[in-house]
């Protein structure tokens, strides 16, 4: 006979055996990707022009993402800089990469008053005599926009390929038109052009544009528009918003337009400020009859951004009958952070709760979005890791440098199978 103490023994070591191997194999099991677990949600994307990525972050890419938005390359200044040229090389390699890799593309931007060419408004100059041509030459050219620094350069000191976005070319800001202004006539007419060459090269190529961009100034009451005062609303006036918006739709009928802007769920819940704003805007666009689809809400963010404020504001621009997207998605782990410049950086050192910090802030986010699902399109991240981020220092994305994934990944995961 068997011994009862021997086969009991063995029983309770295979047990454990079992469970050892279960746990080990369950905290050993892959993660889910970021657009497996929002498949059938919405989009997810991230922000990269694709130029200079390695191995480990093209398959990050194609891992973990529906959708690229490119960072810098399809903006006016980069694809367009001179009249009578445009610099498609970079776009182009984008949008084939993108297609060979099963990635949809949204193209960024149309309309900015920022990374904008001062040709657009500048009167062209008559010819003359050669004297008279170079004086000319000298008085009205405008100033060359700075060179790109190296790779990675943190914010506010350059623009990089992944770095900040700088606020020059248009009219009335750096780089802009010294010279004579040409005529409203004229500078529509240009970008006319501007934007049936550029939506039109990649018809049924790229699903939807952001037609306008950052069109409200900071600082309202929510009274009025508040449109920026130099620029394109210089040059033409507000109707320019709905001009373009008629022309991207004639290049593209099937294409989705959004307007895009940064801080417009500020102020949401009490309809105030800049979201005030927003809503006084969109609703002049829908009543000239702007083919506009959606709004995307940019969504840099930070530890204490009003939860409350971002759940409102895609309830307010739902209830316009508009789609909504969150366009450029990050949380700061230190400091401030806003579309624009010049934001307070923080400490150096991140301190380990912060990141917890910001996980919360994810899942708290993802929960607002998932809730909101029926009308929310796309979520893209503003960059590829801590690294590739315009808030480099701030570490405001899901991955660090070496693409691991932080706490603030394992909440969006987590959230996702909340609903």
């Amino acid at each position: 006979m068997f011994n009862r103490k021997l086969i009991t023994s063995f029983i309770l070591s295979a047990a454990l055996a079992i469970t050892v191997y279960g746990q080990e194999s369950s905290s050993n099991a892959p993660l889910k990707t970021l657009k497996e677990a929002y498949a059938g949600k919405f989009l997810i994307g991230c922000a990269d022009d694709l130029t200079q990525n390695d191995e480990a972050y093209q398959e990050s890419i194609r891992k973990q993402y529906d959708i690229v938005t490119p960072e810098n390359c399809m903006k006016p200044q980069p694809i367009h800089p001179s009249e009578d040229t445009y610099n498609f090389k970079t776009t182009d390699a984008m949008v084939e990469w993108c297609e060979k890799n099963g990635l949809k593309v949204w193209g960024h931007t149309l309309g900015w008053h920022s990374q904008t060419a001062p040709w657009f408004f500048q009167e062209k100059q008559k010819k003359s005599k050669k004297g008279d041509a170079a004086k000319s030459a000298t008085t009205t050219a405008a100033p060359a926009p700075p060179a790109p620094p190296a790779p990675g350069t943190p914010p506010g000191q350059g623009m990089g390929p992944n770095g900040p976005r700088p606020n020059f070319g248009g009219f009335g800001g750096f780089g802009a038109n010294t010279g004579p202004q040409a005529s409203r006539k004229v500078v529509l007419k240009r970008l006319e052009k501007h934007i049936k060459t550029v939506v039109g090269r990649y018809k049924g190529r790229i699903i939807g544009w952001d037609v306008f961009n950052e069109s409200i100034a900071d600082g309202g009451d929510g009274s009025t528009e508040n449109l920026r005062t130099f620029s394109w609303y210089k040059a033409v006036g507000p109707d320019v918003l709905t001009k373009a918006f008629k022309w991207a739709h004639e290049a593209d009928p099937d294409a989705q337009l959004y307007y895009n802007d940064y801080n417009i769920e500020q102020g949401a819940v009490e309809n105030k400020g800049k979201h005030a704003s927003s809503m006084l805007l969109l609703k002049r666009l829908i009543a000239e009859g702007a083919p506009i689809t959606g709004v995307g809400i940019q969504g840099h963010w930070h530890l204490d951004t009003n939860l409350a404020d971002v759940e409102k504001a895609i309830e307010n621009y739902a209830s316009l009958g508009l789609r909504v997207a969150i366009t450029e998605l990050d949380v700061t782990a230190t400091g401030d952070n806003s579309g624009a410049f010049g934001v307070r950086q923080g400490d150096k050192k991140i301190p380990p709760e912060n990141y917890e910090k910001q996980a919360e802030v994810y899942r708290k986010l993802f929960e607002i979005f998932q809730r909101h699902a029926d009308v929310i399109d796309r979520v893209t991240f503003w960059g590829l890791s801590d690294t590739r981020s315009w808030r480099r220092g701030q570490d405001a994305l899901l991955f660090d440098g070496q693409l691991n994934p932080k706490p603030a990944y394992h909440a969006v995961i987590e959230a996702s199978q909340a609903n």
